[in-house]
């Protein structure tokens, strides 16, 4: 097919920038002269150009190339300031790779090797920087979680508006609940997930649920805190009078569970923001002499691949990597393609997996 061809040969010329300043491209019937075809065949060509938004048509004038024909890179921008903290992020990226792949993309990860909180945010500013320089196509920018760094999120979301970046956000905004940002969002319904942690914990008989809102590495976020409410509320509609309770220490802190549980507010089940705060409470309490399920059944959230391993084996909520990789790409897609669509929150169904320690 014809058409096809001098298609193709037209979008790498584009790719490649081989057209003269005023990113006007040949006119037809120069273009029929150069590949020896029919004018019928070269616009069956440009009308596939124009369909994919390449370029643009100037009554009069010819054929243009458009910002995202000049953006045409194949690569999409992966920016994650802490890539290394979960396993869900390396299954996220192998799944964006192979959706990215069959469609001729390259995914580009930039993440941090920074240890402090400020280092990482500066490291991360200027991975943002770099990939609007590169004329990367697209990026999916998983925020800092951290809430003092809202500040620093917008200021990477504005370098991308500068260069008119599409921005595809993943796990949480970069606004706090209930406000929302000028971007199309993919994450799991963790208010969703709360309610059904609550539910298999009032299920299986526990009447006092408490949620820890500090972790290993990150405490109280965004995220985090549309968990507790998915699990309030469930413990509401059911006319539980106690509510949930919530712990603001570190699951290592064995001094402050002592006395927690020498209070008249000690839980039966507590819920974790990640499998790793679950993995590490677990430990404090047998340190203090409970035993997990038996007097405290504990959850966590994420699924990493020590939830299985650990003992006992961990409660939680499997993140979906891969529907998460490739609705954010698909929705990435839309965006490049149709930049002025209203925005979208995706909220994807995220599956309690129950093991012993419940």
């Amino acid at each position: 097919m014809k058409y096809l061809e001098i298609y193709s040969s037209l979008k790498k010329s584009i790719e490649k920038r081989e057209f003269s300043a005023d990113h006007r491209i040949p006119s037809e019937p120069e273009l029929c002269d150069r590949f020896g075809v029919a004018r019928n065949t070269v616009r069956q060509a440009l009308a596939l150009l124009l369909s994919q938004g390449l370029i643009e048509k100037h009554k009069g004038k010819g054929s243009f190339i458009t910002p995202k024909g000049e953006r045409k890179t194949s690569v999409i921008g992966l920016l994650i300031p802490d890539f290394s903290s979960a396993s869900f992020f390396s299954s996220l990226k192998s799944e964006l790779e192979n959706n990215a792949a069959k469609l001729g993309y390259r995914v580009r990860l930039e993440t941090s090797r920074r240890t402090t909180d400020d280092e990482i945010v500066k490291s991360i500013r200027k991975a943002a920087r770099k990939l609007a320089v590169d004329r990367v196509e697209g990026v999916i920018f998983r925020p800092h979680l951290n809430p003092e760094h809202i500040d620093a999120n917008k200021e990477i979301l504005s370098i991308f508006q500068h260069t008119k970046t599409p921005v595809v956000l993943i796990d949480s905004d970069i606004s706090p609940r209930p406000e929302r940002s000028d971007c199309d969002l993919v994450a799991v319904d963790n208010v969703c997930a709360g309610r059904r942690i609550a539910a298999h914990l009032l299920d299986n008989g526990r009447t006092k649920i408490a949620f820890m809102m500090s972790g290993v590495e990150i405490s109280s976020n965004a995220n985090w805190e549309n968990r507790l409410f998915g699990i309030a509320g469930e413990v509401a509609v059911r006319g539980m009078d106690d509510g949930v309770s919530t712990l603001r220490f570190p699951p290592d802190d064995t001094e402050s569970l002592r006395v927690l549980f020498r209070s008249r507010r000690r839980p039966d089940a507590i819920a974790c923001g990640n499998d790793r705060a679950a993995a590490m409470l677990v430990e404090s309490l047998k340190a203090i002499g409970k035993r997990v399920p038996e007097d405290v059944a504990v959850t966590g959230f994420d699924d990493e691949s020590f939830a299985r391993s650990s003992v006992p084996p961990l409660t939680t909520i499997r993140q979906p990597a891969g529907l998460i990789a490739k609705t954010a790409f698909k929705t990435l897609l839309a965006r490049i393609r149709y930049p002025q669509n209203d925005h979208r929150e995706i909220l994807l169904d995220a599956p309690l997996i129950i093991r012993k320690s419940t």
